[in-house]
């Protein structure tokens, strides 16, 4: 895109935040939790992060409040673990039920559960043959702290486990969420995965759209 009009479109993106921020203050109002969610990482195999890059990921989903402290969640994830010559690729559907507490204006306490579906394929990568394939029940726990930090910003710390037949984990992420408007935000993470025989490193952006 042409310098020029890759300025102007950003101006128009400035200036309809502003305008609509001064309409309404995100400051004044509770944490929504009714959103769309798309995800990119990408991290490190049994390394800090930045250390190799053998892992991708993405993932979509979304949350329906249908009371005032219960929302349902349906999160879809795949992720590509590529060390050396063999591709491990982990797909799960997970739907959920969560209940928010409100500890504090700005700062929520989100517990739930989540049950659901895991594909695990693996495949050599020099001759593209099927290692193993199978798949599974699974299901797992999910507890976080959501702060609002001021009228752009939240911050948010998450704790899961994840239980199957071939796949046990814990995973724990910090997220920090920029509003471009109060139903727009981009942001940043950092996840930390537990497995028996490996840990993971990743860090990645995310677009959550309100409504």
């Amino acid at each position: 895109m042409d310098v020029k009009y890759l300025r102007f479109f950003s101006s128009i993106l400035v200036a309809a935040s502003c305008s609509t921020f001064a309409q309404s203050d995100l400051s004044t109002q509770g944490l929504n939790h009714e959103y769309a969610y798309a995800q990119l990482s990408a991290g490190s195999l049994n390394e800090n992060i930045g250390v190799n890059s053998d892992i991708t990921a993405f993932a979509v989903g979304g949350n329906y409040q249908f009371k005032s402290d219960f929302f349902v969640g349906l999160d879809y994830e795949a992720r590509f673990v590529h060390p050396d010559d063999v591709t491990t690729e982990i797909y799960t559907l997970l739907p959920g039920a969560f209940y928010r507490l409100a500890v504090h204006q700005g700062l929520d306490f989100i517990a739930g559960a989540k049950t659901g579906l895991l594909w695990v394929n693996q495949t050599n990568d020099e001759t593209d043959k099927t290692i193993s394939k199978d798949n599974r029940f699974i299901w797992g726990g999910h507890a976080a702290l959501r702060y609002r930090l001021n009228t752009r910003w939240d911050l948010e710390a998450e704790a899961e486990f994840l239980r199957s037949d071939v796949l046990d984990e814990e995973i724990y992420t910090l997220k920090a969420d920029y509003y471009l408007t109060p139903r727009i935000s981009l942001g940043g993470f950092y996840k930390h995965r537990e497995q028996d025989s490996a840990t993971a490193n990743e860090g990645g952006i995310g677009m959550q759209f309100y409504y």
